[in-house]
């Protein structure tokens, strides 16, 4: 635990993580605040990532015209993330990409300033009683954490102070994908890595037929083979959009409008059986 006159703030870079974390510390009595980073460092603009600059990009790349709410809260959350009158205890699992990418700029933000860490990332939790398989798991993300789970496997005591080497080897690694920002970054064996659009286009391929298939279901079989490998890498969003693009560059056909997923079926053009 964190031994400090300075009130304690836990720092959530995923937003379902943040709401189970926020009841853990309830069951637990433990009265600090959380917060949670409504915005996913893992795709768009981040040199910088400004809220104007990535919300013009969710909606030239990926058809979203919302981010605008998004990005002032984001800038709210960082704002108190990195407040100097508060002790920060940021959470993170490094096999989600989206926890990865802002915990990296967390530690770009915060500097010299103290903070603590709890590391998920190889914690085994234990299953539920009566559940088939095995008797742990390790999380993809620490939004697949239920609150009980938070508190039987004793998180809030398993905070860490990092050494000055990592926090360097963090900050050169951000600054690398900083520099050459990439429209994705995913994880893997070797970490937080930069990578194109078309990263999960055969991924997105292998879910589509020469038979019509609902749009929504193509997304969601994509979502899960990309999880059977291991990593939390993207949402919908991703793949709703590389979906539409495959279809403009004539590798998929579409029935619909390409508006509303579970609206929209696909099929392997003529072309690409041929191909």
């Amino acid at each position: 635990m964190t031994n400090s006159q300075k009130p304690i703030v836990h720092v959530v870079f995923n937003m379902s993580a943040a709401g189970s974390l926020g009841q853990a510390l309830g069951q637990l009595g433990v009265d600090q605040a959380v917060i949670g980073l409504p915005d996913d460092l893992s795709l768009g603009p981040i040199n910088p990532p400004a809220a104007d600059l990535r919300g013009q990009w969710m909606e030239e790349t990926l058809g979203d015209d919302g981010f605008g709410d998004y990005g002032q809260r984001a800038d709210l959350f960082w704002d108190r993330a990195t407040d100097r009158n508060v002790t920060p205890v940021a959470w993170v699992c490094w096999r989600s990409a989206m926890e990865s990418a802002g915990f990296l700029e967390f530690v770009w933000r915060i500097g010299g300033s103290p903070f603590r860490v709890v590391d998920i990332t190889q914690v085994e939790f234990a299953s539920r009683a009566g559940r088939p398989g095995p008797s742990t798991w390790h999380a993809k993300s620490f939004g697949f954490v239920p609150s009980d789970s938070i508190v039987t496997a004793g998180l809030l005591d398993s905070q860490i102070v990092l050494s000055e080497l990592q926090l360097q080897a963090y900050r050169d690694h951000w600054e690398r994908l900083r520099t050459e920002s990439a429209p994705l970054r995913v994880v893997g064996d070797q970490g937080l890595q930069s990578a194109p659009m078309t990263h999960f286009d055969d991924v997105i391929a292998s879910q589509v037929t020469s038979e019509w298939r609902n749009c929504a279901r193509v997304v969601a079989q994509s979502l899960g083979a990309i999880l059977d490998q291991g990593f939390w890498q993207c949402g919908d969003l991703v793949l709703w959009s590389a979906v539409r693009r495959l279809v403009d560059e004539g590798v998929f056909e579409m029935k619909g409008d390409g508006m509303v997923m579970r609206e929209n079926h696909v099929r392997l053009s003529n072309r690409s059986e041929s191909a």
